[in-house]
């Protein structure tokens, strides 16, 4: 392992969160003006992988922060925070027509963000990385309970956030109605 690999760091934050919280990437410790490929994996429940990545060039101090950072090109390019998760994509050799879903909003979304040396577009899964660190992206905050609601044939979800909720059944609402 030579030097550089060894001293780069890696870090989200928050690396637990509500799905469509917004992150921050940061890359530390590389060779000022490295060419640095930022990669996201993702595995759904059926199995399928999902993945992004951007290229960027880290500054004078060797940091790339991506909520700062313009990408140059990938799956995305611009500085854009949330990218590595928006951008997400089948990887190649995947079938045709996969659309990512969430079956269980209670579990969370597990994203595996890494750091590669050089500007790469495939062979994530060959490579070395110089960091990874592992996400989780929640549907759910906290306390939030989910609700089945079946009624006349309508199939729902009601997620109540936590804390004091007031809640009228089926038949008291019929009754305010008439």
């Amino acid at each position: 392992m030579d030097n550089e690999q060894c001293c780069v760091t890696l870090s989200v934050q928050p690396s637990r969160g509500l799905v469509d919280e917004k992150f921050v990437v940061l890359v530390q410790n590389t060779v000022p003006s490295s060419l640095l490929t930022i990669h996201a994996l993702h595995r759904c429940e059926d199995a399928h992988s999902w993945h992004a990545f951007a290229h960027y060039t880290s500054d004078a101090t060797g940091a790339v922060n991506v909520s700062e950072d313009c990408s140059m090109s990938g799956t995305y390019s611009g500085v854009e925070a949330m990218g590595l998760l928006w951008s997400l994509k089948p990887v190649p050799g995947s079938k045709p027509g996969l659309r990512m879903r969430k079956k269980n909003v209670q579990a969370p979304m597990v994203v595996t963000i890494s750091v590669y040396k050089g500007h790469l577009t495939e062979d994530f899964g060959d490579r070395v990385p110089l960091a990874s660190v592992e996400v989780e992206r929640w549907y759910m905050a906290p306390g939030v309970r989910r609700i089945p609601v079946t009624d006349d044939g309508l199939t729902a979800t009601l997620f109540l956030p936590s804390g004091r909720t007031c809640l009228v059944g089926l038949e008291e609402a019929q009754l305010v109605k008439t």
